[in-house]
């Protein structure tokens, strides 16, 4: 379903995937920003896998949450993961081996790790993406800002805009338009075609429809993953009643999924 969802979500977004596709080629650094469900992830994911294979290998693709260190590990050892030749020294040097990276990274201090990390990406040719990332702090923006300035290694962040609100102390490295790749809701007719693609995607068309189709796309304000993701649980019977789509129900149980925290104030919007 996961794969499927990417390709669906990109759906009127060749614009912005050639934008992509040409900063990682280029080697310069993007912030991906747009509200939830606008298609970020995808987008990312789409460009990966469209990049020269040589270059595809090492895109190092970090998502979720993560203290400096945590993110530290992960990307040494990831380039430990893609044969790097600095790293593999220096974990080889200390009687290490692939089998025993994990508890090899996690005795080392934060300031090798960044040493390390420093050096092999200032000699590769790496690029980082970070995904579903909490607005980072004034440290963990420092040393964003090292690897993309002090090691020429670009950094693809994404982001729910580009406001330090939003994106933390980030905003500064991402300070004008040429840096950004913006995600906005899709037009009528794209919209549209995503919708009748998750239609026959989810075997919608035995139901009742009338009004469905209006319904989704103004619930969903035509965002790509809003519309995929109420044509999922729509498929799901608990949300029929005869042939009918119980519509209320399967947007309050979208906004639910989307942001269980916030769920008083989706109440009001849903009413």
């Amino acid at each position: 379903m996961a794969e499927r969802d990417q390709r669906e979500t990109l759906i009127g977004r060749k614009g912005e995937l050639r934008d992509l596709l040409a900063a990682i080629q280029k080697r310069e650094s993007r912030l991906v920003w747009g509200p939830l469900d606008a298609g970020k992830t995808a987008l990312i994911k789409k460009a990966i896998s469209e990049v020269p294979e040589a270059e595809r290998q090492n895109c190092v693709y970090w998502t979720g949450a993560a203290s400096g260190r945590k993110l530290l590990c992960h990307f040494v050892g990831r380039l430990y993961e893609l044969g790097d030749l600095f790293v593999r020294k220096k974990v080889h040097a200390d009687g290490a081996t692939a089998i025993s990276l994990n508890r090899w990274l996690h005795k080392q201090t934060s300031l090798r790790l960044r040493g390390i990390l420093f050096t092999a990406s200032t000699q590769g040719d790496y690029r980082f993406f970070i995904d579903h990332f909490p607005a980072p702090t004034h440290n963990m923006a420092r040393l964003m800002k090292e690897i993309m300035y002090r090691c020429k290694t670009p950094i693809y962040l994404t982001g729910g805009g580009y406001s330090q609100r939003e994106i933390g102390y980030a905003w500064s490295l991402y300070w004008n338009d040429a840096l950004r790749v913006h995600l906005g809701p899709l037009n009528e007719r794209s919209a549209q075609e995503l919708l009748e693609i998750c239609i026959r995607g989810f075997g919608l068309n035995s139901l009742d429809l009338e009004g469905f189709r209006e319904d989704i796309l103004r619930m969903s304000g035509h965002l790509p993953g809003s519309i995929v993701k109420m044509c999922e649980l729509a498929s799901q019977v608990r949300y029929h009643y005869g042939d009918q789509i119980k519509m209320k129900l399967v947007y309050l149980d979208y906004l639910t999924q989307a942001n269980p925290t916030g769920f008083g104030s989706m109440q009001t919007l849903a009413s």
